[in-house]
């Protein structure tokens, strides 16, 4: 039985939309199966100098300073400078009034003889007062050897009289009389050792007080001698200048007292603006005298200002802060200051360090790190990314330096997706990619 043209033309259709399902099924797995579309960044090694840089934090300051406290209870006799004068080094500031000082001089030197006097008096009188207790000490020895030698000889009698009681020799009478006498001269024995020991006693306890007593009156003579070197230095005593520099703050007025808050005075030597800050001591050994820093004042960021590192400081030291390793204090001064720069200002400092010239950087999100610590980059040459070991060294901010692995021009890719990075090479065909 044969088949009509509208059968036929109906079976045709079905077998074309079989077969168009049947490829799009298939077109869709491989789409799965193919790496979902990104664009990636394929650059250059290049060869560049690099360093590292140091971000520091400083105060602007004066490159000397003095400061004077006058004392609140001393006179102001007379001023020579006024605040904001220039002065040199050796320049009267001001003269105090010694009236006081004087009077109070003169007191504490009657007073220093008064106790002097006195020191040598107890000196005196030890000497003899000593000389006595000795002699009653040498007589109660010689009555307690006496009457250890009374004892001896009593006890002698006595055994004899023992004897010759036994034998028929000696009365009871007699007996009794000796007994009666060891046992006297024994008492008598002992206390003589007692009056021995007493004298003794006696003696050292007076030498302690004694002792104390001088003690004392030295220790009074060694204060009021303190105190009139005190005031022989407030006697017609002119306070000078003892760098060159600009009186900054200068409150003294003539025939007054200086109050708490005036009594300070402060002389900047402006010649020079310094900066003094921290860095760690690993960073420390990479620096040296002569060295530039760029500087730039918080406010004024518009303007660099170059400096130059004059002093590191010999010894390190734990800083008051956060920071655990010790840190080393560096000197900076500005090489050109100008009317803007003022002391006390708040100042960033930028300090390079390991400069090196002539060296192959690669951008760092390029590198791809195992989890071994190695680190590889994506060569890119003829649509594939290949896996290359290489050795880094320093950073400076996104540029990293490149030890061995690469020449300058190798193309490499910045990005590489996430989820080839385990993979020693992959094509790019199915990849969207851009050159820079």
């Amino acid at each position: 039985m044969g088949i009509n043209l509208k059968t036929k033309y109906k079976v045709m259709i079905s077998a074309a939309a079989i077969i168009a399902i049947t490829a799009a099924s298939v077109f869709s797995i491989a789409a799965e199966k193919l790496p979902q579309y990104r664009k990636i960044t394929v650059t250059q090694a290049t060869r560049t100098t690099m360093g590292q840089t140091l971000n520091l934090q400083g105060y602007i300051e004066p490159s000397a300073k003095q400061e004077i406290v006058v004392e609140t209870n001393q006179k102001v006799a007379e001023v020579y400078v006024q605040e904001g004068q220039n002065i040199k080094a050796g320049d009267v500031l001001f003269k105090l009034d010694d009236t006081d000082a004087a009077y109070k001089l003169k007191s504490e030197q009657l007073s220093l003889k008064a106790v002097q006097s006195e020191l040598n008096n107890l000196i005196k009188s030890e000497n003899r007062v000593k000389k006595d207790m000795n002699y009653a000490i040498a007589q109660a020895e010689m009555q307690y050897k006496n009457s250890k030698d009374d004892v001896q000889a009593a006890k002698l009698k006595y055994s004899q009289n023992m004897e010759l009681f036994a034998q028929g020799f000696v009365t009871k009478e007699e007996l009794d009389a000796s007994t009666k006498n060891l046992e006297k001269l024994e008492g008598q024995a002992k206390l003589n050792e007692l009056q021995l020991d007493k004298a003794r006693e006696s003696l050292k306890g007076y030498g302690d007080e004694r002792q104390h007593q001088i003690n004392k009156l030295k220790n009074s003579i060694e204060l009021i001698e303190m105190s009139i070197e005190s005031l022989n230095s407030k006697i017609d005593i002119s306070t000078k200048a003892l760098i060159d520099g600009k009186v900054t703050s200068f409150k003294l007025q003539n025939n007054q007292y200086p109050f708490l808050e005036n009594k300070k005075i402060e002389i900047y030597d402006l010649s020079k603006y310094v900066i003094n800050t921290y860095i760690k001591q690993n960073e420390a050994v990479q620096v040296v005298v002569g060295q530039k820093a760029s500087i730039t004042i918080t406010g004024l960021e518009e303007k660099t200002y170059l400096g130059t590192v004059a002093e590191i400081d010999e010894t390190a030291a734990m800083p008051q802060g956060g920071s655990k390793l010790p840190m080393v204090k560096i000197k900076i001064v500005v090489d050109e200051p100008d009317q803007n720069i003022k002391v006390g200002f708040e100042t960033k400092i930028k300090l390079d360090l390991n400069i090196r010239t002539d060296v192959v950087a690669i951008n760092f999100q390029g590198i791809v790190e195992d989890q071994n610590g190695n680190k590889f980059v994506y060569l890119f040459k003829d649509n594939k990314a290949v896996r290359k070991h290489i050795e880094t060294g320093i950073a400076d901010g996104f540029m990293v330096e490149v030890i061995e692995g690469l020449i300058p021009g190798d193309q490499y890719i910045i990005n590489p997706p996430e989820r080839v990075q385990d993979e020693t090479s992959f094509k790019l065909w199915s990849w969207g990619y851009e050159l820079k």
